[in-house]
């Protein structure tokens, strides 16, 4: 056989087998439904998570909403937030974000940061998050009220 030939095909051969040791989710996005609810027991301090409930589609399991900041005018509410993702395999990613919630069309979006992840997630750190979705309803102490929407988490 030609030696060039050989060459070559040892090249392609060799690069072809590196995709394979790269982590195949590396610089990936991910896209995530979601469905929370209010947990009302986070105003009387009986639990961290104002807003709890999954996650599904790239990652599953469920997710915890915790408020840090919040500021209430006419129409709108503007947010800080801590949230954490708890995957079925019991894997945690977490991260912070801020964002508005409007009032007259019951929709939020939020921007943020993936700040910690562990195991098979631990690539996240660093990640962009961007989420928004629309609530059913607005707040009234103790009355259900649920959201659903979208996450992407991606690379910078």
């Amino acid at each position: 056989m030609n030696k060039t030939l050989l060459t070559s095909l040892a090249a392609c051969l060799f690069a072809f087998l590196s995709t394979f040791s790269m982590p195949a989710v590396s610089g990936k996005t991910l896209k995530l439904e979601h469905y929370i609810e209010v947990n009302w027991l986070f105003f009387v301090g009986q639990s961290p998570c104002l807003w709890e409930g999954t996650v599904s589609g790239d990652i599953n399991g469920t997710i915890c909403i915790a408020s840090t900041n919040a500021t209430f005018l006419p129409n709108l509410q503007k947010f800080s937030e801590h949230w954490k993702i708890t995957t079925i395999g019991g894997y945690e990613i977490e991260g912070d974000d801020s964002g508005v919630w409007v009032f007259s069309n019951r929709k939020w979006v939020a921007n943020g940061i993936v700040t910690n992840a562990t195991g098979p997630w631990e690539y996240l750190i660093g990640y962009d998050m961007h989420y928004s979705g629309v609530t059913d309803g607005l707040p009234v102490p103790g009355d259900p009220l649920s959201g659903s929407g979208k996450m992407i988490l991606s690379e910078k």
